[in-house]
């Protein structure tokens, strides 16, 4: 038995990387496998492994480089190894980049193989800042991640592409053959810069100066810090400034992310992530921009829609399309059902990521 340790970003709640890695652990060939995942805090995702019956421990890990963690990042980490050694690890698995300084002081101390998963774009001096080529081996989930990891000197045979997965058997399609009353826009994420939830608004308002039939909702909840609390002030202030309290609705948090699916006739994303699976998956189209992993799961015209991230009028003329032709709305969902069924597959991808601890273990 292969005993892996894990390294999550967040114990306290369900993001999109969470998620992917709950698939993997979950999944993982067991007889063969020993997973045992570091969560920095507790709650939802951390008690979420505790059902699934994988074995989880609470260790705070401070971020490495800021001032405050110097006096204590050194003693989690001696914690962090000695929780290693007693497990016996024989490789760990970093599901957020941002914990790679732990894994290399792993690496020097323990001797053993070390996998950072990237899922978010970096800069070159990100890649050197948090020791990328120190890693034995990187996932990413997306092309475009792993070139910016070649353009800042990572040897490619280091890189693996791996596209994130979904399970088909949860998020599923509701047959709809009439179009509804409403028709139904989501985005999905954390309330934060990145997620661009206020261009989402803009984009709301400029469909419903065309059409009135159109419901748009904002699917997640800001973190407890001043910098996201004053973002989702400014999204909800947008929202009252083109008065379109009636039109834009704030759903907060969801645990029942494919039942939210079902809710929507149309994703759109600004970002990338695990959620343009779970809506196609779901069957739904889905609107993305060329960033991280979209370009790769989206199929033009076909699933869905990669448009300019610089416009959202050209987004919103889009949406409008669709609402104006919702056979065309719910034809283009079936496609994207059957392209995750062919693409997204949670077996697939754990078999992938398997053969890499195979390639690591044997050297």
């Amino acid at each position: 038995m292969i005993s892996i340790l894990y390294l999550s970003h967040c114990g306290s709640s369900i993001g999109g990387g969470e998620q992917q890695l709950a698939y993997l652990v979950t999944n993982i060939d067991r007889e063969h496998y020993q997973p045992l995942v570091v969560c920095p805090d507790d709650g939802v995702f951390a008690e979420h492994l505790r059902r699934a019956d994988i074995p989880t421990v609470i260790l705070g890990l401070p971020p490495w480089r800021k001032m405050k963690s110097l006096m204590v990042r050194h003693s989690a980490a001696k914690k962090l190894a000695t929780l290693a050694k007693s497990h016996k690890a024989q490789l760990i698995h970093t599901s957020d980049s941002w914990f790679n300084p732990y894994l290399w002081h792993l690496r020097k101390q323990l001797e053993i193989p070390v996998i950072s998963h990237v899922r978010t774009l970096l800069t070159p001096s990100q890649v050197r800042k948090y020791k990328f080529g120190q890693m034995d081996s990187i996932i990413t989930i997306s092309e475009q991640s792993g070139t910016s990891l070649t353009q800042a000197g990572i040897d490619t045979q280091k890189i693996n592409v791996i596209l994130n997965c979904v399970d088909l058997s949860v998020f599923r399609p509701v047959s709809v053959t009439i179009p509804s009353e409403k028709y139904v826009v989501g985005i999905v994420g954390r309330v934060e810069p990145f997620k661009r939830q206020k261009a989402f608004v803009e984009i709301a308002a400029k469909v419903t100066a065309q059409k009135k039939r159109v419901k748009f909702h904002i699917i997640g909840a800001a973190l407890d810090t001043p910098e996201h609390r004053a973002y989702e002030r400014e999204v909800q202030q947008l929202v009252a400034k083109h008065q379109l309290q009636e039109v834009v609705h704030f759903m907060g948090h969801r645990t029942d992310m494919p039942k939210v699916m079902q809710e929507l006739d149309l994703l759109v994303t600004l970002s990338a992530g695990s959620v343009i699976a779970e809506a196609m998956a779901a069957g739904k189209p889905v609107i993305g921009t060329p960033i991280g992993s979209t370009t790769e799961m989206i199929v033009h015209g076909v699933t869905g829609y990669i448009m300019s991230s610089a416009s959202t009028e050209e987004i919103a003329n889009k949406i409008v399309e669709l609402v104006k032709d919702p056979t065309q709305s719910i034809s283009m969902g079936q496609r994207a059902r059957k392209h995750a069924e062919e693409t997204f597959g949670i077996e697939t991808h754990v078999q992938k990521v398997e053969h890499i601890y195979e390639e690591l273990l044997k050297g």
